[in-house]
């Protein structure tokens, strides 16, 4: 690996099958009663009200107060920092290229954003006002979508991701890539060797680190060096900057990638991922305190929509957000947006803000992406911290739910990471997690599955259209009347 400079953000299953029909199928919970049964255990009775009444004020419009969609173009912050700083560095999304001084240029195909200096209110306005522009935004703290829980009363010594979703079956997601983009990945880990002790992960990148003009570092294990040589290299950058270029050294990125696509052996086939067929590509953007930026997802998003097609990417999960308002015209879900135009099927965190509405995260506000909540599978009932929509401008999010409490997955070896009790000897290797960070590997990872499946069944790629409208007829549904903001088309089910 050639020298590699840091930038300035880091410092010095069974083959048993169930008949479904080949491209729709049978199956799922369509009796009116079961899911009115079903829809009360899930929700309390006072959520039940509020919801009742958030309804009652969309009807009369009412969402306009709770958060203005007028406001969403400009950031607030922008004029906060203006009116504190004299100046805000800011995030300008548009359709046409701008003659504007920029400190970093990103392109999604025919969206451009611009990394700027702005230092008046005018020009914002001015910038709003210019012909292709969507919007103006400011730097954002990011953060994944993961909670504390305690393990107190859950049953750990089940694999209750696969067996709550189903996922248990022929369909393993073999051939189809996943991409993560996360806090990296302890590729020591034995859950992410296949068969003939060959690495699931087909390329690493990182864009903490930079290679001369290039924003990101690569490894790829058949050309630069085997698992050895890079955690040799890791380590060596770990100890001179603080921060390893690709490992994982908080534990989410591991424990995210485990759930897509572990292959268990590590509990001798106990603790497996959605789809332990599939194969990873390990998109580093988080560091080891689980930071982000804008500047460094957008490069990291830019990557994936420029590499998805020669590297065959057919999912993406995005288990990371944070709490502001937009429509789905900040940069970050353009981005997601212009990747899903690209034929990726994204699948992001809906966000842990609690059971009240309006409370997606971004880049879950997404138009064209997957947005998952969380539910607890142990106790069949929705998780007390999952985001509920609908979005600012009334969309119906999130589009799905997946088991998100207490998921056990591989745990990274070189995270400061809690050691788990009723795990036993396993806990060395594995650790139960909690939020909507886990949820949405386990929705990709179906999604994993479903592409395998589709494909051998209807003998064509399936589309992301054809994902959802299978899993509205065969998957799980929560409120058998219609999709919600609670838990969307309900809880998708893997093929068998």
């Amino acid at each position: 690996m050639p020298f590699v400079e840091r930038k300035r953000f880091v410092r010095r299953k069974d083959e048993e099958r169930r008949e479904w029909g080949p491209c729709g199928g049978c199956g799922g919970y369509s009796a009116l009663e079961h899911g009115v049964r079903r829809l009360a255990h899930a929700v309390s009775m006072p959520l039940i009200v509020a919801i009742a009444v958030v309804f009652a004020l969309a009807a009369l419009g009412a969402f306009a107060v709770v958060k203005p969609y007028v406001s969403v173009r400009v950031d607030p912050d922008v004029y906060s920092l203006l009116s504190e700083r004299g100046s805000a560095e800011v995030y300008v999304s548009s359709e046409a290229p701008l003659p504007i001084g920029a400190e970093r240029v990103w392109r999604f195909g025919g969206l451009y954003v611009y990394k700027a200096v702005v230092r008046s209110a005018g020009e914002v306005e001015a910038l709003l006002s210019t012909p292709g522009v969507r919007s103006v935004y400011a730097e954002k703290k990011l953060r994944p979508a993961v909670v504390s829980y305690s393990a107190s009363g859950y049953d750990l010594s089940r694999d209750i991701d696969n067996e709550f979703h189903e996922a248990v079956g022929a369909w393993t997601g073999r051939g189809v890539v996943v991409a993560i983009i996360d806090t990296g990945i302890d590729y020591t880990h034995p859950d992410f060797f296949d068969e003939r002790n060959n690495s699931v992960v087909r390329l690493l990148v990182s864009v903490l680190y930079r290679k001369g003009a290039q924003p990101y570092v690569i490894w790829d294990l058949s050309k630069n060096g085997s698992v050895s040589s890079l955690l040799a290299f890791d380590e060596r950058y770990w100890e001179e900057y603080g921060e390893p270029v690709f490992l994982d050294a908080n534990g989410h990125g591991t424990h995210v990638a485990g759930i897509v696509a572990g292959r268990g052996w590590a509990s001798n086939g106990k603790y497996k991922g959605m789809a332990p067929g599939a194969s990873l590509v390990i998109v580093k953007a988080f560091d080891r305190t689980g930071s982000s930026s804008i500047d460094l997802c957008l490069t990291a998003l830019e990557w994936v929509h420029d590499n998805a097609r020669s590297l065959g990417i057919r999912i993406l999960s995005l288990s990371w957000g944070a709490y502001f308002a937009s429509d789905g015209s900040d940069p970050l879900s353009l981005a997601v947006d212009s990747i899903v135009d690209e034929g990726v099927w994204v699948f992001v965190a809906a966000g842990n803000a609690g059971n009240a509405p309006n409370t997606i995260a971004v880049p879950g506000v997404s138009r064209k992406a997957v947005t998952v909540g969380a539910w607890d599978a142990y106790y069949d009932r929705l998780a007390s911290f999952s985001s509920l929509g609908p979005t600012v401008d009334g969309r119906m999010k999130p589009d799905f739910a997946g088991a998100g409490v207490m998921t056990v997955a591989p745990k990274s070896a070189y995270a400061q990471l809690p050691q788990v009790p009723t795990l036993g000897d396993l806990g060395d290797r594995y650790i139960p997690m909690s939020g909507t960070s886990m949820s949405t590997p386990c929705v990709a990872g179906i999604a994993a599955n479903f592409i395998e499946y589709y494909e051998h069944c209807c003998g064509r790629s399936p589309t992301l259209q054809d994902f959802v409208n299978w899993m509205v007829t065969n998957g799980r549904r929560v409120n058998v009347f219609y999709k919600d903001f609670i838990t969307g088309w309900g809880i998708p089910l893997s093929p068998r």
